[in-house]
């Protein structure tokens, strides 16, 4: 007897139909497992072929990582300098705030030294710290930054760049300088060299008439480089207006409008074609 759903008792030998049967499900089973399948010979690498895997790997890799740590460092900068651009508007504006000035120019006063300035200006600065004459320190010490563009040319050789003195700087917690150059008036003359392809003086003057009462130069990462304009160094003028305004415009919009760095690296003194 057998139970619904059970196989049948065999109490007899069974038939060839019956062992037929089984042997075609046997070789249906064994037909659909291996298929898909690899033999470990099949799986196997060469050698030779491990190595050109390896070696276009390694080319990709010089081809782009240089470019990632490119584009990684440059969204550094760009946030350091929307961050240093923001922070020190808002400590002019606060000092204004506090000692109830009409305009900024009750800080960039020109009877004050830009100790002085620098000094009044740290204290809206949380946590800043200002350079003494004399001081040697990792963010007082004196260093070379470059200009974005040849300043001059004397006799065949540009000399383009500016220093960075202990003189009105305030260091931050987070590495950052605002140095203040403050001026003793607002409003200078000056003349400038005409000198000829070769940069040998010509003897002509041009007479130019600057309205600025003060400077401030800010770097968004001390010493570290690359110490360029337009990178990490960039230059406020504070206007006879009471208004600050960037020194080079489209440099400091690139970062802030754009979120870009781009700044031809010029060398100090290096001749430039």
């Amino acid at each position: 007897m057998w139970v619904r759903g059970s196989l049948p008792l065999m109490l007899n030998d069974p038939s060839p139909e019956f062992l037929n049967s089984l042997r075609s499900l046997r070789n249906s089973i064994l037909s659909h497992k291996g298929r898909g399948t690899v033999s470990k010979k099949q799986a196997a690498f060469t050698l030779a072929e491990v190595l050109i895997t390896l070696g276009i790997i390694g080319v990709v890799a010089a081809m782009t990582i240089p470019t990632l740590v490119k584009n990684y460092q440059e969204k550094v900068m760009v946030t350091k300098v929307k961050q240093a651009h923001s922070q020190l508007l808002n400590a002019i504006q606060l000092y204004v705030a506090q000692n109830n000035c009409q305009n900024m120019l009750c800080l960039f006063d020109t009877r004050k030294t830009s100790d002085e300035v620098a000094a009044e200006l740290a204290t809206v600065l949380k946590k800043a710290k200002v350079c003494k004459q004399g001081d040697t320190g990792k963010y007082c010490k004196y260093y070379d930054f470059k200009s974005n563009t040849p300043s001059y040319k004397v006799d065949g050789v540009y000399a383009a760049g500016d220093g960075m003195s202990a003189t009105g700087r305030i260091y931050l917690p987070n590495g950052m300088i605002f140095r203040v150059s403050q001026h003793t008036s607002c409003v200078f003359t000056y003349e400038t060299i005409v000198r000829d392809e070769n940069g040998y003086d010509t003897g002509e003057r041009i007479q130019s008439t600057a309205y600025n009462c003060a400077y401030i130069y800010v770097d968004i990462n001390n010493i570290e480089g690359p110490n360029q304009f337009g990178a990490d160094v960039y230059r406020y003028n504070i206007k006879n207006t009471g208004k600050i305004e960037p020194y080079n415009e489209k440099l400091l919009n690139n970062a802030l409008l754009y979120n870009k760095i781009e700044y031809t690296p010029y060398n100090i003194g290096d001749p430039v074609e």
